[in-house]
């Protein structure tokens, strides 16, 4: 049996309008004594969203910082801003980097009142049949452009969702040109597409200079953005990649 400093903690860092979510695959692969997750519910700022990550750092034991999409963003915002503890022993950034680029259909929607949000959330599923076309027929990808922000919508409250995007996902990373001098040793591994509709390949490259130590892994799947579908691949690479920050796999 590994004894418990040899075991990492896994601080995961959700992802944009991530209220609710959970990550049983993660709990699954690493254990539920061995794994904390990072939600927003009420939180809007930069500085909210920060000091909600830091209530899940544990106390006294070896972790790993998991951020997924604007949790990774707001991971590197923070390692602008402060000294980690001695204890984080790595980063993984799942399908982020420094700054996120929303497609312009977002930027517009939460310029939008509420009611409008919703009505324009609409619209994008009535005309399916267009992303359909402009995807080659992809169905993945013309389902998540089309219907998965209004289901997020209903979920979440376009409200919310409206004060989070403005008040940090708009923004983020906008200020931050590298990272604290204490935090370049800490190993980075990136995981992500070969083409994200939210973070472009020029962001990833500087977000990598910041850092001594970094490795990528790309999952060659055709999708919009890395979501919680992708889950259990996500696990089973972080455990493939443990001896790069100094543990063994699970």
């Amino acid at each position: 049996m590994k004894q418990e400093n040899s075991v990492p903690f896994f601080t995961v860092a959700a992802g944009f309008s991530n209220y609710t979510r959970e990550y049983p695959a993660y709990v699954e692969k690493f254990g539920k004594e061995n794994v904390e997750w990072a939600c927003y519910a009420d939180k809007y700022t930069t500085e909210e969203h920060i000091e909600e990550i830091k209530t899940h750092f544990p106390n006294g034991r070896p972790f790993i910082l998991i951020g997924h999409s604007l949790g990774g963003s707001l991971i590197i915002e923070m390692l602008a801003r402060e000294k980690m503890p001695s204890e984080c022993k790595g980063i993984v950034l799942v399908g982020a980097s420094r700054r996120l680029y929303p497609h312009p259909a977002l930027n517009f929607a939460f310029r939008l009142p509420v009611p409008l949000i919703y009505a324009f959330s609409a619209f994008l599923m009535l005309i399916f049949p267009i992303f359909l076309f402009a995807y080659k027929f992809n169905l993945h990808k013309a389902f998540h452009a089309s219907f998965e922000g209004f289901w997020r919508l209903v979920e979440n409250g376009a409200k919310r969702m409206k004060k989070e995007f403005n008040y940090c996902l708009r923004d983020i990373g906008k200020n931050v040109s590298d990272i604290l001098e204490e935090n370049k040793h800490i190993p980075v591994l990136f995981i992500r597409l070969k083409k994200d509709i939210m973070i472009r390949e020029e962001d990833v490259e500087e977000t990598k200079s910041f850092f001594h130590k970094h490795k990528e892994r790309i999952i060659s799947i055709d999708t919009i953005h890395l979501n919680h579908e992708f889950d259990s691949i996500v696990a089973d690479i972080i455990n493939e990649e443990l001896p790069f920050f100094g543990f063994e796999s699970f």
